[in-house]
């Protein structure tokens, strides 16, 4: 090749007399020596072209003073620019550099000008020969320009001869117009669009462009737009008025200049836009109909052209046609923006529009957020991602909820539709379902990784292959294990005596080693002492002899191959590569370690086999044995198949997550709940995940996706955080799916920047039926694209070129956008980009949307932007107009894209709407694929296109087959799934869960044989993954789809069975059946348990060994029924369910165990507090507790069952079970939910009846009784005396409900208070009042019963009424008295507590903070707990084992409590007499309220118990004094101090988790001493705050009851009765004998008295009957009411017995209310 390259020119060379020697000019000038085969055929092929078909010019060239050779490399130049125009960059390089005066920026612009063929090579040499006698600082200057917007080179010329040079250019830059209709017309019919299209866009859009500019500045009337609507909604797009056609745009197009206009923020008005033409025909594009296969229109738009516009604009007359549109974005945030941005013109026409999921500002129960959804799909246009839409598919569809409601598939507009289709086309979407159980693969898990994780990939050298280091041990244990084998007798000891016998070392330091005892390790493993120093004399060729000796000697037939390092490689070393594969392959390495090189096959196989050995499953194991288990991995049986199936897959995905890169393939970031309104939490890196990062397309952090298979929990073991739970998958959609449901209604629409080759368009043609078509841009692009550079030297080389060319574009003055694979590699970026004179502030990083957003900022000169593929598409960056003027934004991408589409889309971002920009390649070679390696950019992208045609094609072949058959068979499942339901009635599918127990069915009141219909569909969904995943390698290999479904229905046939029948081997499917029966009970504990009980004994007898959920349960309903023997029954099961536990507590640990051999330095943890021990930690104390729990609820059993009580059960949530409330507890105690145990419950003695406090309530109720009787009896003339007995009953009937609510009763202290109170009536009132009211109720009694002519028994009956009355105003108020006291002394208190907690807990932390003695004691303390040899070892992050931990935490409290109550006096028995002395003097003062001896001795009282409280509360402050020379002295003396200085030697006091416990522990104790004093000083005010006023308030409140219920017409009524009595007493007494003048005095008296305008008193009518005036008559007075209802009646006897009675009938009206 080279020599026919050589004839060629050497021929041509001399037949142009040109010199010999430019034939080596042009081996320079292309650098040949370096070219790969390709570029050199490309070189010959050029040189063939222009040697034998001659120079195609004819014309005579213009003066320009090059020379024949510098003619022949430019004719060269100009035919590689064809083929490879990088090597052709190069050529003209070279020429500039022999030829050209220009300097050198003036040169590289030149060559970018050429490169970017902006000028052609004549155009080239025409501007350099007339610009060789310039100025050529004004010629660059020129070059500058033209680079930068794309000017001709006539222009260029014109501008030399222009006075104003500068501003020439800038006339000609400004008046750059659009494209004109007929510009943009025949760039689409070079792309081949169809004539009868072109026509209709050029019919339509003439009319557009001519008349919109004229109405420019007309406002939009509304009866424009509801015309509009109405042709939007009558004309006929398959043959469309054409007038009425023109019309609607011009109305759109005005809608959107209306809906685009905005006022900035100083008030200023900017108006809005026309739609330009280009965007105009793109909607007609998708409006007018394709040909008859196609069912939608897919348009390739640039970036900055104004794709949602258009999409807008289409949303918007598709809804008017009743259409309902769904537009799909690529990102949640695209959605928001884009609807937001557009939703007033969709309002504009009346189409309503929301987004999907709905943005919630609140939290909202799951039930808000479905009406929510189900409100967002009811709009005309919903905007989301197609994970959001797709999932509310499943959701309806699948779980038959209502979020899409009866919404059509219409129409769907993709955003970016190329990375919906082509790059996430096989993307599947499934809604996650926890299957129960597969927590218990966790120590499987844990296991494969504590295994492999020490594994590493390593390449060999010989052949490139990438094989599997494994753990670098010693040679003589990696010999042992990897070449002698376990099974041998051959130990470890005789391999390295093998050294002896080889001159290695000595016999003695061999023996030195055998004598010496073996040490065990923090891991765990065994070292031999000494065995270092043997170990490091052992090199690479050392430990190669000792492995043939080894081979030659003990192995028969057993080759061993070993390897060295070199540069990262294993290279064979001591022998050449034999013909056949080696047994065994060793890595020797230094210090005489080496380790075995594995096959990843090898590698699986070696570990399954290992797990299956160490593997047990439960119906192998016996309660009665748990302890025989340690050192197993125990399994639920049931998870046997999946648990063998799945291992080779698990431990293939562990090695998948060691060779994954954070900050490439995925991110550690925060979880997706705390993207919730209002979240807020201290520990943040509690919700630390694993994010996966679609880097190699979008860029994006998929928060809402999980790896499967254990890949996901590997990561999160690898990391050290908490480990998430396992699951199935049972529903799923992909994307090719989704948007082929759109093919039944008008189809699918979308616009991207890149639709990509010829391939691409014919299968988005294939697949979605659809018409693609490229839209020119609206201007000129002005992208200048300089030569990729391909960096070799290795990483730190090529990072410096990027940051290189990033100082140069910086300083011209771009902003510079550096395009990184990954987030990896953007922080090492960020790190190592040292541009001279710049400020850190001025690097702005993009790699994670929702913490950085660069679209809302405008950057200016020199700004550097580092982003990845995030920043790659979709992204519109702004850029002042002097970044414009030095290049506009200078695009650099680092890696080169897997596909075209992918590399435009990032250059897209530069250049947009006519701006400037400039982009550029910087590739690593050594991260090139192979098959790019050594060749130039523009092979690459043939390779790369060659590799999208056959990805494409595999894709459909393999990929999408697979998926069809998967949806073929999921659609299978849901037909069963329906028709399963006739199984079940309408009642027996409502949820329990949601009915109230009178609603229940009888269905559910009972055990039923057949599963409740949530769990039996539940076990189906189970059912239908588990066949999934077995038949997964079939799926792959596409077998027969009819034999599958055949094989899916008869599994699914099976499981019905067995769920008809009550027969499944899956206990977890009775525990979620007890689950929702047992909730049923809780409501009702007594009647029934709802068949609760028998499904949990199903459960226990399903697994044995994992019953403890279902004991505990069992013990719990027994406890609750209360049938005969529960006591012993609830004791046996709970028994029973305490070893059960410790099954959970193996697993645990376990786990634990695992995790933590598995923690290497190469794997770094997220947080210093990471939050696998955390979570490991977490469990071991739930369980720890649950345990605890069951042992106190054994013991009190006992207690109530010994003292032949009866038990009741106090039950709560398990969340009870911790007092945690961090993340990672709350998610370890929803497990044990999901385990099954719902409630924890706390065993009590049944409160036995207080027979005292009924007996005190009996009394009251005889007191008010008895006060009832006394007041009717005595017609009310003992009511003084009745009434207090009343008052005294109802405050016994008081004390008697407290006695039987608490339980006691305490008859001293009621004789107390009973003995002052009638002790002081006894002595005010003396015995003559109580015979008084003895002698009433006696005459009352006699008259009754004589049945005198009195009136005694309506008297009576209204004494009684009244009294009754009384009895209940009374109990009113004191009940409504009382509880008010409650209330203010709880209020007072807590608000005491709130206050002086504030005031308090900072000043006594920092009192027992700062007691060095006190500190010191606690350190040593927890120093006891940290084992000598960790400091020994030189563990500087040794952790104390959180058992332990609490332990301690606990003691500490205990102490401190015991210690508290010495500090606080006891003033109780003086506050007590007090208290009575109080009572006493209040009772006394009562009836000696003018008493000044009284009131002074109540003043004194009142202030010996105001000192007493004081006193108190000055005892209850925390001062200093009491702290340090108090409380410290004693907590110190029940401290068990070790002597200090032992800790003081070994640093133990140093150690980050001492620290960190000893502050946790004086927080403990300041907490207890500060609740302590809080408590005393908070009840000590409040005593004297209800002291000083609750007499006051209790008085106020007894009023306002006694007035609300009537009290004072009551007592008025009495006090009337009384005067009555006193009356009728004085009436009865002798009359004395009367003078003259008396008489006459009288007879005066009875004229006034007949009056009949003077009212009469009884008085009057007694004088009256007594009287002469009428004839001895008597006088009965009656009164009645309205209705003639006798009220009451009164006789008044005359003088003669024997005489008629004057009757006197009165009617009283009811009162008239005032108004």
């Amino acid at each position: 090749m080279k020599s026919l390259q050589n004839v060629l020119i050497s021929n041509y060379l001399t037949e142009h007399n040109i010199p010999i020697w430019s034939q080596w000019a042009l081996d320079q000038a292309t650098g040949y020596v370096d070219l790969s085969l390709t570029e050199r055929f490309s070189v010959l092929e050029a040189v063939v072209k222009v040697t034998l078909q001659g120079d195609p010019d004819d014309e005579p060239e213009p003066i320009t003073g090059q020379d024949q050779k510098n003619k022949f490399l430019l004719s060269l130049e100009d035919q590689l620019q064809i083929s490879n125009p990088t090597l052709a960059r190069r050529i003209l390089v070279n020429i500039l550099e022999m030829t050209s005066v220009l300097p050198k920026q003036g040169k590289e612009i030149l060559s970018q000008i050429l490169f970017n063929n902006i000028w052609t090579p004549k155009e080239f040499k025409l501007f350099t020969g007339w610009t060789l006698s310039m100025d050529q600082e004004k010629v660059s200057k020129i070059l500058h320009m033209v680079c930068t917007y794309r000017l001709s080179c006539i222009q260029a010329l014109t501008a030399l001869n222009q006075k104003d040079l500068m501003g020439y250019i800038q006339d000609c830059i400004s008046c750059e117009l659009d494209k004109d209709l007929e510009t943009i017309l025949t760039e689409m019919q070079e792309n081949n669009f169809p004539e009868h299209l072109l026509l209709q866009l050029k019919d339509t859009l003439q009319y557009v462009e001519a008349v919109l500019p004229t109405y420019n500045g007309v406002e939009l009337e509304s009866y424009w737009i509801e015309d509009s609507k109405r042709w939007i909604v009558s004309i006929d797009f398959v043959n469309p008025n054409i007038d009425m056609l023109k019309n609607i745009l011009i109305v759109m197009s005005m809608a959107v200049k209306k809906c685009t206009t905005f006022i900035t923020s100083t008030g200023e008005k900017v108006q809005g836009y026309f739609p330009r033409l280009t965007q105009l025909a793109s909607l007609l594009l998708l409006l007018l109909p394709q040909s008859q296969d196609k069912r939608g229109c897919l348009l390739e738009i640039g970036t900055g052209e104004g794709k949602t516009c258009i999409l807008a604009m289409f949303a918007t007359i598709q809804a008017l046609r009743g259409t309902a549109v769904d537009v799909v974005t690529s990102s949640p945030l695209l959605a928001i923006r884009d609807q937001d941005e557009w939703k007033t013109l969709y309002a504009m026409f009346g189409v309503t529009s929301s987004t999907v999921p709905p943005q919630c500002q609140t939290k909202s129960s799951f039930e808000d957020h479905d009406k929510l959804v189900e409100e967002a799909y009811s709009m005309q246009v919903v905007y989301g991602t197609v994970c959001s839409f797709a999932a509310d598919i499943l959701r309806q569809e699948f779980e038959k909820k209502r979020t899409r409601s009866q919404r059509k598939f219409d129409c769907v507009i993709v955003d970016e539709v190329d990375y919906m289709t082509l790059d996430s086309g096989v993307q599947v979407t499934f809604l996650s379902h926890q299957a129960n159980g597969l927590r218990h693969l966790e120590q499987v898990l844990a296991s494969i990784w504590a295994m492999m994780s020490t594994c590493r990939p390593i390449e060999i050298f010989e052949t490139g292959e990438i094989q599997w280091g494994t753990r670098i041990q010693y040679c003589h244990k990696a010999a042992k294990q990897a070449v002698v084998g376990s099974e041998s007798d051959f130990s470890e000891a005789d391999i390295l005596f093998l050294g002896v016998k080889l001159g290695f070392y000595s016999q003695e330091e061999l023996d030195e080693i055998n004598n010496t005892s073996e040490t065990q390790t923090e891991k765990g493993g065994f070292e031999y002492a000494n065995c270092k120093d043997i170990m490091a004399k052992l090199g690479h060729q050392k430990q190669y002899e000792l492995f043939r000796e080894l081979e030659t000697a003990v192995l028969d037939g057993v080759t061993v191959d070993c390897y060295s390092l070199v540069n990262s490689k294993a290279k064979l070393y001591g022998k050449d590569l034999s013909s056949r594969d080696p047994d065994v392959r060793m890595l020797l390495l230094q210090n005489g370690c080496a380790c075995e090189i594995m096959s990843e096959k090898s590698l699986i196989e070696s570990t399954v086999e290992e797990l299956n050995s160490r593997i047990k499953y439960s119906s192998e194991c016996s309660l009665n044995s748990v302890e025989k288990t340690q050192g197993c991995i125990v399994i639920p049986s049931f998870l046997r198949e999946y648990v063998e199936n799945q291992l080779p897959i698990f431990a293939e995905n562990t090695l998948r997550a060691i060779q994954m890169a954070p900050g490439r393939e995925y991110m550690i970031e925060k979880a997706p709940e705390t993207d919730r309104p209002a979240f807020c939490s201290e520990d943040t890196h509690h919700y630390d995940a694993i994010i996966p990062v679609d880097f190699q397309a979008s860029g994006m952090l998929e928060k809402n996706k999980r790896w499967g298979e254990g890949l996901q929990q590997f990561l999160e073991m690898k990391h050290q955080l908490a480990i998430s739970q396992l699951s199935n998958v049972t529903n799923y959609m992909s994307n090719i799916h989704f948007f082929k449901k759109y093919l039944t209604g008008k189809g699918i629409f979308g616009v991207s920047g890149t639709l990509g080759g010829e391939a691409e368009k014919a299968f988005l043609k294939r697949q979605y039926k659809t018409a693609t078509y490229v839209i020119p841009a609206h201007r000129h692009k002005k992208l200048v694209e300089l030569p990729a550079v391909q960096v070799s030297g290795g990483k730190t080389e090529w990072i410096k070129v990027i940051c290189e060319t990033t100082r140069q574009a910086a300083d011209r003055g771009q902003v510079v956008l550096i395009i990184c694979e990954d987030v990896k590699t953007a922080e090492e970026l960020r790190r190592k980009v040292h541009v001279q004179e710049r400020q850190p502030a001025k690097i702005t990083m993009y790699t994670i949307s929702a913490k950085h957003n660069i679209e809302k900022e405008t950057f200016r000169k020199g700004h550097i932007i580092i982003a990845t593929n995030l920043g790659g598409r979709g992204t519109d960056i702004h850029v002042h107009q002097e970044v414009n003027e030095c290049g506009g934004l200078f695009v650099l991408l680092t890696y080169f894209p897997g596909s075209h589409r992918v590399e435009r889309q990032v250059f897209g971002r530069t250049a947009r709407k006519g701006n400037p920009g400039m982009a550029q390649m910087i590739l690593n070679e050594d991260l090139l694929a192979p098959a790019y390696q050594g060749h130039s950019l523009e092979t690459m992208r043939q390779f790369r296109e060659e590799y999208e045609v056959r990805r494409l094609d595999g894709m459909e072949k393999n990929e999408l087959f697979q998926i069809e058959m998967k949806e073929n068979l999921f659609s299978t499942f849901c037909e069963f799934l329906g028709g399963f339901d006739k199984n079940y009635t309408e009642e027996e599918r409502m949820d329990v869960t949601k009915l109230k127990t009178k609603d229940l069915p009888e269905c559910f009141r009972s055990h039923c044989q057949k599963f409740d219909y949530e769990t039996a569909i539940n076990a189906l969904k189970e059912s239908w993954a588990l066949w999934l995943i077995l038949h997964k390698e079939k799926l792959s290999r596409h077998d027969d789809f009819y034999l599958l479904k055949e094989n899916l229905i008869k599994d699914l046939k099976e499981t019905a069975h067995q769920i008809l029948t009550g027969r499944r081997n899956h206990f977890y499917d009775y525990i979620k059946l007890a689950k929702s029966r047992t909730d049923v009970h809780r409501s009702n504990k007594k009647e029934s348990d709802f068949g609760a009980l028998s499904y949990w004994q199903s459960a226990a007898q399903c697994d044995p060994f994992y019953s403890a959920v279902a004991l505990y349960n069992q013990a719990y309903i027994t406890v609750n029924l209360q049938r005969s023997g529960y006591k012993v029954e609830a004791k046996q099961l709970l028994e029973k369910a305490k070893t059960a536990v410790d099954v959970y507590l193996s697993e645990s640990t376990n786990t634990m165990m695992f995790c933590n051999l598995a923690v290497t330095n190469d794997f770094l943890p997220h947080h210093k507090d990471c939050n696998l021990q955390t979570q490991m930690k977490a469990r071991m104390s739930v369980f720890k507790c649950w345990k605890r729990n069951i042992e106190n609820a054994l013991i009190t059993l006992q207690h109530i069952e010994n003292s032949k009580g009866e038990a009741i059960l106090e039950d709560s949530i398990v969340y009870s079970l911790s007092k945690d409330k961090d993340p990672i507890t709350t998610n370890e105690l929803m497990v044990l939910h999901e385990f099954g145990l719902c409630i924890v419950f706390e065993v009590k003695k049944k409160p036995e009846f207080s027979i005292d406090a009924f007996a005190c309530f009996c009394l009251g109720v005889l007191q008010v009784a008895a006060g009832v009787l006394v007041c009717a009896l005595s017609y009310g003339s003992a009511s003084q005396f009745g009434l207090g007995l009343i008052s005294e009953g109802v405050s016994d009937m008081i004390h008697g409900i407290k006695g039987m609510i608490q339980g006691s009763f305490d008859w001293a202290e009621w004789a107390i208070s009973k003995a002052i109170s009638i002790g002081v009536s006894l002595v005010f009132g003396g015995l003559s009042k109580l015979k008084r009211a003895v002698s009433a109720v006696r005459s009352g009694a006699k008259g009754l019963i004589t049945g005198a002519k009195c009136s005694s028994i309506i008297t009576v009956k209204e004494c009684f009424k009244h009294a009754g009355k009384y009895a209940v105003q009374e109990l009113g108020k004191q009940g409504c008295v009382t509880a008010l006291t409650f209330a203010l002394n709880s209020g007072l208190t807590a608000l005491f507590k709130k206050i002086l907690n504030e005031a308090f807990k900072d000043k006594v932390f920092s009192m027992i903070k700062g007691n060095s003695r006190l500190d010191s004691a606690v350190t040593n303390f927890i120093c006891s707990a940290v084992p000598k040899t960790a400091m020994e070892e030189g563990f500087t992050d040794f952790k104390i084992d959180m058992g332990c931990e609490n332990e301690m935490r606990r003691w500490v409290d205990m102490i401190t409590r015991d210690t508290i109550p010495a500090l606080i006096m006891d003033f109780t028995q003086v506050s007590t007499v007090l208290d009575k002395l109080s009572e006493v003097c209040g009772s006394v003062t009562r009836h000696m309220e003018k008493q000044k001896e009284m009131k002074m001795l109540m003043m004194i009282l009142e202030s010996a118990q105001y000192i007493t409280l004081c006193v108190e509360i000055l005892n209850s402050l925390p001062t200093e004094d009491v702290i340090h020379k108090t409380f410290v002295p004693e907590l110190l003396k029940s401290l068990d101090q070790p002597p200090q200085k032992k800790y003081d030697r070994d640093r133990r006091r140093t150690l980050s988790d001492v620290q960190r416990l000893k502050k946790d522990m004086l927080q403990i104790i300041a907490t207890s001493v500060s609740d302590s004093f809080v408590e005393a000083c908070s009840r000590h005010m409040t005593s004297i705050i209800t002291r000083t006023c609750m007499t006051k308030i209790n008085s106020a409140a007894g009023s306002a009851v006694g007035n609300l219920l009537g009290r004072a017409n009551t007592e008025s009524f009495f006090d009337n009765q009384l005067h009555k009595h006193q009356m009728n007493k004085a009436i009865q007494s002798q009359c004395a004998s009367l003078s003259e003048d008396d008489k006459l005095d009288l007879h005066c008296y009875i004229q006034e008295i007949c009056d009949v305008n003077h009212p009469a008193s009884a008085m009057d009518i007694h004088v009256l009957t007594q009287s002469d005036a009428l004839q001895g008559k008597g006088i009965r007075v009656i009164v009645v009411d309205r209705d003639e209802k006798k009220l009451s009646e009164d006789y008044f006897a005359g003088k003669d017995s024997s005489a008629d009675d004057v009757v006197l009938l009165l009617r009283k009206d009811p009162e008239t209310p005032k108004p």
